[in-house]
């Protein structure tokens, strides 16, 4: 059966953002036979304006649909969209696909380009096996990489770091002669992470749903998360999987429950042997046929 046609554009998305190779393209080539077109559009998505060119409003034709897309702390509904894909809870006019959903290989394309989008960097497979890894290859305690000196990093991280130090890989708080070069979101994040058998995995802000890339990091590259953020990460995510910092009432109590379990092989091993989600299966509001659904529910109306 032939797909149906569908022009598509994208504008205000993040760098190295590829028109014919990302989520989306790849998503909807799944159904549609696509071509870009940046005149006339059926459909454009457009993301968090990262170049301040505002690029979505050369659209708003009358005719041409408009799917907003964020990874940032950014409620769609002030955004001039028709239809939006965010950390917000599922409506009519929103379905809910955190940033960490793009960090996943749903295609299994060549993720050995460097600086290419970023999602093609974690393996479905890989998520779906053991974490658990020699205590040998993991000689370091925890790591660190941000760069905005915003949320509860700001107090927490210098706290751990007074009683244990925090090998700080970023710009803030860097103390490390391991330095993350470039963006946070590419591969050499994630070879830098792998010698930790921890890593501070503190969202920037904690609203609810808003659950990024810094957990699923962790998790890929063997390190237990220690992490700060929605609660709505328990939902995504294997709870007994990770330390979830809303568990403690203070971060003392946090701190000696990351020492304690530093000090204890069997701790370890115990956050290390559970799966990265509930049952060992990808949630199924992630996977690309439920996106997929939901998208085509809007287009084709």
């Amino acid at each position: 059966m032939n797909k149906k046609k569908l022009k598509i554009y994208f504008t205000d998305f993040w760098p190295n953002f590829r028109l014919e190779d990302n989520y989306f393209y790849n998503l909807l080539s799944l159904k549609y036979d696509l071509t870009i077109d940046n005149t006339n559009p059926d459909v454009l998505f457009h993301s968090v304006d990262y170049f301040n060119k505002e690029g979505h409003l050369k659209y708003n034709n009358g005719l041409t649909k408009k799917i907003f897309f964020t990874g940032e702390n950014i409620d769609p509904k002030t955004v001039d969209t028709h239809f939006s894909l965010s950390f917000k809870k599922n409506t009519s006019k929103n379905y809910r696909l955190p940033l960490w959903t793009q960090y996943i290989n749903w295609f299994e394309k060549n993720n050995n380009i460097p600086d290419r989008d970023p999602a093609y960097l974690i393996s479905k497979k890989s998520l779906l096996s053991s974490r658990k890894k020699p205590t040998t290859v993991k000689p370091y305690f925890c790591s660190f990489i941000a760069s905005k000196p915003v949320g509860e990093r700001v107090t927490f991280v210098p706290k751990l770091n007074e009683v244990k130090k925090v090998h700080n890989l970023g710009r803030l708080y860097n103390n490390s002669f391991m330095r993350v070069p470039g963006r946070g979101d590419q591969k050499r994040k994630l070879t830098f992470m792998k010698p930790f058998k921890f890593n501070l995995s503190f969202e920037n802000t904690n609203s609810d749903g808003y659950v990024t890339e810094k957990i699923l990091h962790s998790m890929y590259t063997g390190s237990i998360p220690i992490y700060w953020g929605s609660s709505q990460v328990k939902e995504d995510f294997n709870p007994n999987s990770f330390i979830y910092h809303g568990d403690f009432k203070k971060d003392s109590d946090l701190i000696d429950h990351i020492l304690d379990t530093y000090n204890n092989k069997a701790l370890i091993a115990n956050y290390l042997n559970e799966p990265i989600f509930k049952n060992n299966k990808i949630p199924d509001f992630v996977k690309p046929e439920s996106v997929l659904a939901a998208l085509s529910e809007f287009i084709d109306q």
